[in-house]
């Protein structure tokens, strides 16, 4: 031990030496008010006094921030050796020089201007837009640029507001940060840290660092009116998809419980630290690779140990697939036959047959929604083939084409954008966004299905393969060759797969493997289902698929009957749901979940005392549950207790403040309460932030001219893979 800290010395005295030449100081003998003073004569305030607009990010100050405050990540590898290897090659590490975001964002600054960059460079390069480089004819020198997001810029965040696109407040940057909030950079050695670790601890380390919300002040993403001339267009706002999931312990409505995860658990996991780091823990340290889901960045620089940790990432189990049901209608006959589980069921197959598959798709292991963020030019689809014995293709899916395009009737999962001309937004000029004609997406814990038919050959022998895939490609192919110039593959990962080997003539009910531990429980095969039908409103048969799985696992039964419950709400059968309900509450009264559902029935009975004092111990369980603070808000509102309405909205907006409803409720309660500044205040707020209903036949316009598309817009529908035979 006493040779390696030797050793040790020896090479951290070699780094002081070095680093103490690096030492960042400040711009000439000038303070940072000069240099504020200084960029702002020239400094276009095109949205207003703020600065930084149309962006959300602002400083302690409110004043720009000299640029080589911004210690340059290399300095900060001296010691955090592993760390800076893995940001290196990283989204964060990239965010602004990648060729990708490069194409974006010089796009808007050709066609509006550099200066609308700022709504984008609050997250994709902090140091940018705080050295004020984002006016025309600027003379602030970039050596930031190649950093992105980086190690300072993050870790000198001092608080956030939940709003996204740098929804929060950057201090000064420091390397040391004294006990008396002395904060010191200019000069500072590494020898000077080493000997003052608590005092650097406090410049970089804060608790906000680990929260979720500390993430979402920039991966949550709106296009504000400034950027596109029109109105607010929320984007993503994975945080709070994460806020309402499961995995957050926040809310009680979630259909599964899963233990509790952040953004940091997930992504940040420890990992080995085989260089020396100073921050290592027995060879150690949480990953700076946040590996997720861009496969493109560590493509395009040919990052092999990158793209390796985001295949493993999204590998990884995040998605389920389940072929789960076929509906046969014999050749000639005049009704259909329902085989679920298909594996489970004995059942007769014959040439002429008309099937359709149902494949369930599950968001399983992913605290968001799949795909997060940027549904429009990524490529997340579901590939199914039906192959002979010999693996030879009858009918597919989902398929790519020769040209390196998607199969244009593949059911996938994105966001088609429409300009003001109706003309498909396919190149991510968010700024050029009027309405989202379509948004596929499947939450955190919820699941979708997908309907696939076919024609039995008349002439088939032996048996039928059922393949079906869940796949991902970062981007699709249309803005890849775009920004590149050329046509070229970029990786495709397959998420999920399954098959099933169908017999012509008799098929056997298979029974589960006991040995197989990671089989998905039938029971639970019922309750996605059911999940899917759910959510594409197909209350009827939701509630079938619920009952079969209370049957099927008495410790899920209560969830499970509370899912049929909201099932029969939907359909207005109050007085089924109801006896479902009060059974689960009295086998156990603190069930948050029925009690919520329960509420609601009291709610439309008119028993309102009964739907406040549900409510209302929902909240003491979850107290952050925005849809209970909703639901007591229209209470109290009902009866004129407006402290109590306004306490509830408030609350809301703590969580997420662009949350549409607090906004428009607040606005009729202060309308009531006389305080007319605060009502315009809010009517101004909830303008903006509501859907433009003009939008809407835009958008069907634009579906009316892509059958393609107007079919994934459907809640309920069928891929005919007899028009996409396999070849």
């Amino acid at each position: 031990m006493l040779l390696l800290f030797a050793v040790l010395t020896v090479v951290m005295v070699g780094w002081v030496a070095r680093t103490a030449r690096l030492a960042p100081k400040p711009d000439g003998d000038k303070s940072e008010e000069s240099y504020s003073s200084q960029i702002s004569k020239t400094y276009d305030f095109k949205f207003g006094s703020n600065p930084f607009s149309p962006g959300n990010a602002t400083t302690t100050t409110g004043t720009f921030i000299p640029g080589d405050m911004f210690v340059l990540a290399k300095r900060c590898g001296t010691c955090h050796t592993d760390a800076h290897a893995q940001w290196r090659q990283s989204a964060h590490g990239n965010a602004f020089r990648e060729p990708f975001y490069q194409k974006n964002v010089k796009d808007l600054i050709s066609q509006k201007g550099i200066e609308f960059t700022r709504h984008c460079e609050s997250c994709h390069n902090p140091a940018a837009l705080f050295a004020g480089a984002l006016t025309k004819n600027t003379k602030v020198k970039r050596p930031f640029d190649d950093d992105g997001v980086s190690c300072i810029a993050c870790h000198t965040i001092q608080s956030v507001n939940g709003r996204g696109i740098g929804g929060y407040v950057m201090g000064e940057p420091a390397l040391l940060v004294k006990e008396d909030g002395t904060r010191m950079l200019a000069g500072v050695t590494d020898q000077q840290i080493l000997d003052d670790v608590p005092s650097h601890r406090r410049a970089m380390m804060r608790p906000l660092l680990k929260t979720p919300e500390f993430c979402g002040a920039c991966h949550k993403s709106q296009v504000p009116h400034e950027l596109n001339d029109y109105k607010f267009l929320r984007a993503f706002m994975v945080a709070d998809e994460l806020q309402q999931s499961s995995f957050s312990k926040e809310s009680p409505h979630p259909f599964y419980v899963r233990d509790k995860e952040t953004c940091n658990s997930c992504h940040m996991k420890r990992d080995a630290a085989p260089l020396f780091d100073v921050s290592a823990k027995q060879g150690t340290l949480v990953s700076h690779r946040w590996a997720a889901s861009n496969t493109a960045i560590p493509t395009f620089y040919k990052w092999k140990d990158q793209l390796d940790a985001v295949t493993k990432f999204l590998e990884d189990d995040k998605l389920g697939v389940d072929i789960f049901a076929i509906h046969r209608k014999a050749s000639g006959a005049n009704t259909e036959e329902f085989i679920a589980p298909v594996n489970r069921s004995s059942f007769r197959i014959a040439g002429g047959d008309r099937l359709t598959a149902d494949v369930v798709i599950t968001n399983k292991n992913i605290g968001h929604s799949f795909p997060p963020e940027l549904r429009d030019f990524y490529e997340a689809f579901v590939e199914f083939i039906v192959s002979d014995e010999a693996g030879k293709p009858l009918y597919r899916s989902g398929f790519i084409k020769p040209n390196g395009y998607l199969d244009d009737s593949a059911h996938n999962y994105k966001t088609y954008l429409v300009k003001a001309d109706g003309t498909y937004n396919d190149k991510h000029h968010i700024w050029r966004t009027r309405v989202f004609a379509q948004n596929n997406q499947i939450n955190s814990g919820r699941s979708d299905v997908t309907r696939y038919q076919f024609t039995v050959p008349a002439n088939a022998t032996g048996g039928l393969r059922l393949t079906a895939r869940v796949r991902y490609r970062r981007f699709t192919r249309v803005f890849s060759d775009y920004v590149l110039g050329k046509s070229m593959d970029y990786p495709i990962v397959t998420m999920a797969t399954t098959e099933y080997l169908m017999r012509l003539g008799d098929n056997l009910s298979m029974s589960p493997d006991p040995n197989n531990k990671l089989a998905v429980p039938d029971w639970r095969r019922w309750n996605n289902y059911g999940i899917a039908l759910f959510d594409q409103r197909q209350y009827p048969l939701a509630i079938d698929a619920f009952a079969r799985a209370a049957e099927l696992d008495e410790k899920y039964r209560p969830m499970a009957l509370v899912n049929r419950a909201m099932a029969h709400i939907e359909l207005e059968q109050y007085d089924e749901a109801a006896n479902i309900l009060d059974a689960v509450v009295k086998a156990n009264p603190t069930n948050a979940r029925a009690l919520f559902q329960q509420a609601r029935i009291f709610v439309k009975r008119g028993q309102l005392e009964q739907a406040e004092s549900n409510f209302r111990q929902v909240l003491a369980a979850f107290p952050r549950d925005r849809i209970s603070l909703q639901q007591l808000g229209e209470l109290c509102k009902i009866k004129r207790d407006y402290k109590g309405a306004l306490e509830c909205y408030e609350r809301i907006l703590q969580i997420d403040p662009e949350d549409l409803g607090a906004h428009y409720n607040l606005m009729l309660i202060y309308r009531k309460l006389g305080r007319t500044d605060e009502a315009k205040r809010e009517g101004k707020i909830f303008a903006d932030l509501k859907d433009d209903p003009g939008a809407l036949s835009l958008a069907n316009q634009f579906l009316r001219k892509h059958p393609e598309m107007s079919n994934e817009s459907v809640y309920w529908h069928v891929h005919d893979l007899s028009r996409t035979p396999g070849e």
